[in-house]
């Protein structure tokens, strides 16, 4: 029984250890429940939130969507979706309004829409559709026309790549439509007012080229008449008068040209060139010219170079020259007798580069602040009462202020009323050194032919030229150049000619009975193309040396241009150009084109220059003798052919007769007899047979002085 006791003892102690032990586990248990409550806590929380976040997401996307439709409604845009590779394509209800449809979104079949593409543009779209689908292009926007209920509709069409496959193929396209009908029309309406903006302005070019050519037609007889009556005996008040007539003429024909320059601007039809040319001469010639006016009315007058001042620069001495004439003219019309003209030349720097500054400053009049807004403006004067009191159209400043900007500088005023004009003018300045290789202007010229050097020689040249006299001298230059010559009469000849082969360059002359060298130029240009054949450089040789017969020379097929009578360098310097532009090279620099007018100087006394004429011939007796026995029989055969035209009223018979006339009388420097010669030309091409009439006697009565000087020159001893 003792035992009992104690084996209760130890139960009792086990149960106490049990308890313990689950007590333990308990307050574990207890421990991992608060646990898995505080992470149920946290979880709860989180999904609150992220419940919260996805409604504020779902309620900005709403938004955004809202946005977006606001957007395309506004815009007017039809959106398109196209699942790949299923042939629907879905469609907002905006695209059946724009088609004049139902107004209902929807999916439309891809071959239907394709369908009413316009013919002229599915082939462009479906290019871009296949660049699309090959993954060539992410985005593309392209315009069509499509067929709507009443007619084409211009669509603007805006695709895009919205979905790839594995493989990076497109799965899903997407985009907007966007009737862009009223822009097209505005565009239509916008190129036909820039096709009748342009039509406007070549009928006013033409307009212009023909006005010009009706009054310098009688301006110029005019003037040439003025100048033959100059030479005649005359008492003091009548030479008075014809210095009154002359001076008028030349400042209607200054007007004229100024009129035709600012048109040929404004149609960006003038050019400037860039020749080496002397500064200092130019700057020299133009201020002994003026400064003579000067001194006569009299006006203080001064030109300043600087020291530093180069000799040469490269530029455009025509131009130039114009330009300073302009403004010292305008000087010297508005200072006050009394008053002072002064003109400056230097350099000045700007940065690297330096510029050539010109300034004409005068003690004139001035210029108020108000009208210098817009005195460089087209038919602009300081005020009314300028023209009345100073004359002038107001169109010396705007052609100055366009030439200078053409060439790549500035031009400025300083002035104020009563104190006087400062015009300052600042151009590139491209100076050239000795070394330079760059054409010389006309006035830097060599003077003889063996200065050409052997650059034209072994040249087969065929010279197209009618004229007796004028294809003797031809012949002799080109012969002292080492050229051989072939000679053709007429332009169909001269076709003819060429056609054998082995000709490297052609002079035609443009005027000459049957095919004229224009057309005989055009025929060529035609049989070169049709035969494969390489371009023939051919040179135009023409009397006419108007304004524009160059461009109409060059529009035929002609690569360059030489007036007559043809002087050695002249010709030289055109066969250069035809030369290098039938190669491909740049064609050298030449001298602006300047209307023809008659030189302002006294005729000669003599009726022919011998001297000059030798000189041009670099002491050639023989073919001396040659051009003056040519010139006696073609006078005489002239002569009769002229009073025959008269007696038949033949304009054609008399402007061809005198227009032959005038160039041989120019080749044989017969400078008077040249001058009637043109007189007869523009009588009658003007079918003014009353003035040619009265002139006719002139030129009979200068034709027996020069064919007496010819008959002397023939009997005298060579060299004399």
């Amino acid at each position: 029984m003792p035992d009992i006791p104690q084996r209760l003892a130890l139960d009792l102690q086990r149960a106490q250890q049990d308890l313990q032990r689950e007590r333990e586990r308990t307050q574990k248990l207890l421990a991992e429940l608060d646990r898995q409550n505080a992470e149920l806590d946290r979880l709860r929380s989180s999904v609150h939130r992220e419940s919260n976040s996805r409604l504020l997401a779902e309620e900005a996307l709403d938004e955004t969507r809202d946005r977006l439709q606001l957007a395309v409604e506004a815009a007017r845009l039809a959106l398109w979706d196209w699942q790949l590779p299923t042939p629907q394509v879905f469609l907002t209800a905006r695209w059946g309004e724009m088609l004049g449809d139902v107004a209902m979104e929807g999916n439309w079949n891809m071959a239907d829409l394709q369908a009413r593409i316009h013919p002229d543009d599915r082939e462009a779209f479906d290019d871009l559709h296949r660049r699309l689908l090959a993954n060539e292009l992410r985005h593309a926007v392209s315009q069509y026309r499509v067929r709507t209920s009443d007619g084409w509709l211009w669509v603007e069409n805006h695709a895009m790549v919205a979905e790839h496959d594995a493989r990076g193929r497109p799965l899903r396209l997407m985009g907007t439509l966007a009737d862009i009908g009223e822009r097209k029309r505005a565009e239509a309406e916008g190129e036909r007012a820039r096709q009748l903006a342009e039509q406007a302005s070549r009928a006013k070019s033409e307009f212009l080229a023909n006005i010009s050519h009706e009054v310098r037609t009688p301006l110029n007889a005019l003037m040439g008449l003025t100048r033959l009556l100059m030479d005649s005996p005359l008492n003091t008040e009548q030479k008075n008068w014809l210095e009154l007539m002359d001076s008028s003429a030349h400042a209607l024909l200054g007007l004229l040209n100024d009129v035709l320059d600012l048109s040929r601007i404004e149609a960006g039809k003038l050019s400037i060139e860039r020749i080496r040319f002397d500064l200092h001469e130019v700057l020299q010639d133009v201020g002994a010219l003026y400064a003579e006016q000067a001194r006569a009315k009299p006006l203080a007058w001064s030109l300043d170079m600087a020291p530093g001042l180069p000799r040469h620069m490269q530029g455009d001495p025509g131009r130039l020259r114009q330009v300073l004439s302009n403004l010292l003219s305008n000087a010297l019309k508005f200072t006050p007798r009394g008053g002072r003209i002064h003109v400056t030349a230097d350099v000045v720097r700007h940065g690297a580069a330096s510029r050539l500054r010109l300034q004409v400053q005068d003690s004139g009049v001035g210029i108020s602040p108000k009208q210098q807004a817009t005195i460089f403006d087209a038919f602009t004067q300081a005020d009314a009462s300028t023209a009345r009191r100073f004359g002038g159209s107001g169109l010396g400043l705007a052609i100055c202020s366009r030439l200078v900007r053409l060439m790549g500088g500035e031009i400025g005023l300083q002035s104020a009323l009563g104190q006087g004009s400062t015009f300052t003018v600042t151009l590139p300045l491209d100076d050239t050194k000795a070394t330079d290789h760059a054409p010389l202007s006309a006035t830097a010229e060599p003077d003889g032919i063996a200065q050409a050097g052997d650059r034209f020689a072994g040249l087969r040249v065929l010279v197209a030229e009618d004229h007796p006299v004028n294809e003797l001298l031809m012949r002799q230059l080109l012969q002292r150049l080492g050229c051989t010559v072939l000679l053709a009469r007429d332009g169909e000849q001269a076709v003819e000619l060429w056609s054998r082969g082995g000709v490297d360059l052609v002079l035609m002359d443009v005027q000459m009975p049957g095919t004229n060298g224009l057309q005989a130029t055009q025929r060529i240009r035609e049989l070169e193309a049709a035969r494969s054949q390489p371009h023939t450089p051919i040179v135009a040789v023409t009397a006419n040396a108007m304004s524009g017969d160059r461009d109409t020379c060059l529009a035929a097929g002609m690569d360059s241009y030489t007036p007559k009578p043809v002087e050695p360098q002249t010709l030289m310097r055109a066969m250069d150009e035809a030369l290098r532009r039938a190669s491909g090279q740049p064609a050298p620099a030449r001298l602006p084109e300047e209307p023809a007018t008659e030189p302002h100087t006294p005729a000669a006394a003599g009726a022919l220059d011998v001297a000059k004429l030798r000189r041009r011939l670099d002491g050639d007796e023989d073919t001396l003798r040659q051009l003056a026995q040519a010139m006696r029989t073609d006078l005489a055969e002239r002569l009769r052919q002229l009073a025959r035209a008269l007696q038949t009223q033949d304009a054609d018979q008399a402007v061809a007769h005198a227009h032959g006339l005038k160039g041989s009388l120019g080749s044989m420097t017969a400078e008077r007899g040249a001058r009637l010669a043109k007189g007869l030309e523009l009588a009658a091409l003007a079918r003014d047979w009353r003035l040619f009439e009265r002139a006719l006697p002139l030129m009979q009565a200068e034709a027996q002085a020069l064919d007496q000087a010819l008959a002397a020159l023939l009997s005298s001893p060579a060299g004399a």
